[in-house]
């Protein structure tokens, strides 16, 4: 297991479309799992957090998605809260490197197909890059 700690080259266009505040540290985090997909500009991370909550968790997510680099264009976070609670968010950054690489492969991941759908949702809307997405898991 890895602990995770927090980043101090924050992005604040994230924390403010995450609707958190970027004061104060991200939640000690422990990684249970980290994939890279679509030619590695998708990454899948799956963590489990030291506080309970939705706040605690969008804190958590928009942490990592503040250290994703123009390489890894998009993510996907699962969170576990320390009551169990699970959350999940999407992330398409300012560009669609990623998707333009999924809509060019024949066969798709369940990953790849929640990118393209909040791609596809948020395309319609005309809203400005970076797209994201947070809910709860049941």
């Amino acid at each position: 297991m890895f602990l995770v700690g927090c980043s101090d080259n924050r992005d604040s266009v994230i924390f403010e479309k995450l609707e958190i505040s970027e004061e104060g540290d991200a939640p000690v985090s422990t990684l249970l799992n980290r994939e890279e997909m679509s030619n590695q500009s998708l990454r899948y991370t799956n963590t489990r957090i030291e506080e309970v909550g939705e706040e605690a968790a969008r804190k958590s997510v928009a942490d990592r998605f503040s250290m994703l680099n123009d390489h890894f264009s998009s993510g996907i976070v699962d969170i576990i809260d320390s009551e169990g609670n699970k959350y999940r968010a999407i992330y398409i950054g300012g560009n669609d490197n990623t998707v333009n690489y999924i809509l060019n492969k024949s066969q798709r991941n369940e990953y790849e197909e929640e990118v393209l759908e909040l791609y596809e949702e948020m395309n319609k809307t005309n809203k400005k890059m970076p797209y994201i997405k947070f809910s709860s898991v049941e």
